[in-house]
């Protein structure tokens, strides 16, 4: 039996997904931050720690249509331990395969979309992936759309279903 960690910070770049015969495989670094009152100095230090996050399967096409650099998450997993030569030198890295990844509501909202399981979730993520690299605004807020069945799908900005978005809503018109 593995140990859970659940860690809360930000996540510091762009989300990656691919394809692997294990079924598709999302990617970020998150940086969270803890802090202590060092006895000694009686002064507050903090720290941050960088590791990279694993999400699998249905999960990682969620994170890659849902979560942006920038945003606040929680993170609930196991840790991995990998090793791997670079350069001549032994590398050990910590690495968090993730279970459950979420917005931090603490410092922000959100909306949550049932997602519909089949074939096409996979396909929307990506496109997602795509639509927000090719847009290269920055910006973080969520679009949605609608996938022909009804279903909101986030991180798109076009609407497939043939209804106009109600933009200043932020979800397709009803």
């Amino acid at each position: 039996m593995q140990s859970t960690v659940t860690l809360v910070g930000n996540v510091v770049t762009d989300v990656t997904l691919r394809q692997t015969s294990a079924g598709a495989v999302a990617g970020f670094r998150l940086a969270a931050t803890n802090g202590y009152t060092d006895r000694r100095t009686q002064q507050w230090v903090e720290r941050t720690t960088y590791l990279h996050v694993s999400a699998w399967r249905a999960l990682g096409e969620h994170v890659a249509g849902s979560v942006h650099k920038g945003q606040p998450v929680v993170v609930v997993g196991r840790l991995r331990q990998r090793d791997y030569e670079k350069d001549g030198q032994r590398v050990n890295v910590i690495e968090v395969d993730a279970d459950l990844v979420g917005h931090d509501l603490s410092r922000g909202t959100a909306e949550f979309v049932r997602a519909r399981r089949g074939p096409q979730t996979a396909d929307l993520a990506r496109e997602a992936v795509v639509a927000r690299e090719l847009s290269g605004d920055g910006d973080t807020r969520s679009t949605f759309v609608t996938d022909g069945a009804g279903w909101a799908v986030p991180g798109l900005s076009v609407v497939t279903a043939g209804e106009p978005a109600d933009e200043s809503a932020g979800h397709p018109a009803a």
